[in-house]
């Protein structure tokens, strides 16, 4: 295809015809002997008519589902916790400490650790990476000095629900508190245990 300055005008069929010469030299290199890949203009053509008719498609039955729904009346739904706020700054939904939960307030006596350098992502990213280890996300970090390097400032200690690649030892299994299964019952609801169970 060409894109010139000048305003010379090119047929459909033409500019089809190069789209398809393209894709033929990307097949003759990437999978000649694909049984699936278009060997000839026609067989091309086919496969780009099957493409907009699945497009079509597609659009058409976005549109029934849209009418459909056209019919039902709007459901009202209720606040969170209807309503009540609350001021633990513990996690919503398993009652964890964590810093993912609404408030934006650092938790009293700790410290809101600063986003990551560009070199700090690299390291904890791509070049981990490239040495066989797992991506992480860079571990949040003292604010401290700014002029330290990162590798210098002291990671900041995270929440245990917020560590990644933690593995519990058998101490910590040990010391971890029975759970009372008639409470959990209660609080999670019976059939809900059950499906765990299953």
């Amino acid at each position: 295809m060409s894109h010139t300055t000048s305003k010379t005008w090119v047929s459909p069929e033409a500019k089809e015809f190069e789209t398809w010469a393209k894709v033929r030299d990307a097949i003759s290199r990437i999978s000649p002997r694909s049984p699936f890949a278009p060997k000839t203009f026609a067989d091309w053509l086919a496969h780009r008519v099957a493409v907009k008719e699945d497009q079509l498609r597609n659009v058409a039955s976005k549109i029934a589902t849209v009418k459909k729904r056209e019919g039902y009346e709007e459901v009202s739904l209720l606040p969170i916790f209807r309503g009540k706020q609350i001021e633990d700054q513990l996690a919503l939904v398993l009652a964890r400490e964590t810093i993912w939960r609404p408030s934006l307030e650092p938790r009293p006596g700790r410290r809101i650790a600063p986003w990551p350098s560009y070199e700090e992502y690299k390291h904890e990213g791509d070049d981990r990476n490239k040495s066989g280890y797992s991506r992480f996300p860079p571990l949040p970090r003292d604010p401290g000095n700014e002029t330290v390097n990162w590798k210098q400032r002291k990671p900041l200690d995270q929440y245990v629900f917020d560590e990644v690649g933690r593995r519990t030892t058998a101490d910590e299994e040990e010391k971890a508190p029975a759970v009372d299964e008639t409470f959990a019952a209660e609080l999670i609801g019976a059939s809900f245990l059950l499906l765990l169970d299953s």
